[in-house]
């Protein structure tokens, strides 16, 4: 379907993609204006349309293209992965802030994604939502050093509690930050220090 675009040269593909990011990540997709991406693309409108289909189609584009990038830029920014599974999960969560420190449109454009989903979009984002959860789950646990676990207890059931527990929290704050004008950005540390409070209470729970 895209081939034309991929087709393009880095350069130009890039031009567009961060017209989109910088555009989809304003807020409601709804109200993202492709008018406004292909100022600031530099190309005519019936190119981008040309390139894409329509506008579900770009976003849900964007929308891959950014998921991928930036799982791979984490990939290659956390060198070694903790064997320790309560500050592997801390190191992601740091890195996650590290990262929209960098670059807050891309933070802004998650946040648009998946907190407050359009209708027309809400199939195709939890397909993609699905997916993350599961690459994360995977990430979380992969070769992590079990025999910090008491010996006493199923240790698979209690990396289940405990991801589902992470799971709960993030929804949660998802929540919260949609009543707020930055998407919850002002409020990361905040939320990673209440995230170190609750390691803390798990690692006592499960571990020896």
């Amino acid at each position: 379907m895209y081939n034309n675009f991929e087709k393009l040269p880095e350069e130009k593909k890039k031009r567009i993609i961060d017209a989109c990011i910088k555009e989809f990540s304003k807020g409601a997709y709804d109200n993202a204006s492709t008018n406004n991406i292909v100022k600031d693309a530099g190309i005519a409108k019936g190119a981008l349309f040309g390139y894409f289909g329509n506008k579900k189609h770009l976003y849900l584009y964007i929308l891959d293209y950014a998921i991928e990038y930036y799982i791979n830029y984490m990939l290659d920014r956390m060198k070694v992965n903790n064997l320790d599974f309560f500050q592997r999960i801390l190191d992601w969560a740091e890195l996650k802030i590290s990262i929209s420190t960098e670059e807050p449109a891309v933070y802004n454009f998650f946040a648009a994604a998946f907190f407050n989903v359009p209708e027309i979009l809400e199939t195709d984002i939890q397909v993609r939502y699905k997916r993350l959860y599961e690459k994360g789950y995977t990430l979380s646990i992969d070769g992590i050093d079990l025999s910090k676990f008491r010996d006493d207890i199923d240790r698979q059931k209690a990396i289940e509690l405990v991801m589902l527990s992470l799971n709960g929290i993030l929804e949660k704050k998802i929540e919260s930050y949609k009543a707020l004008n930055d998407n919850g950005y002002s409020h990361r540390q905040q939320s990673f220090q209440e995230l170190k409070e609750y390691m803390d209470i798990l690692k006592k729970v499960f571990y020896k």
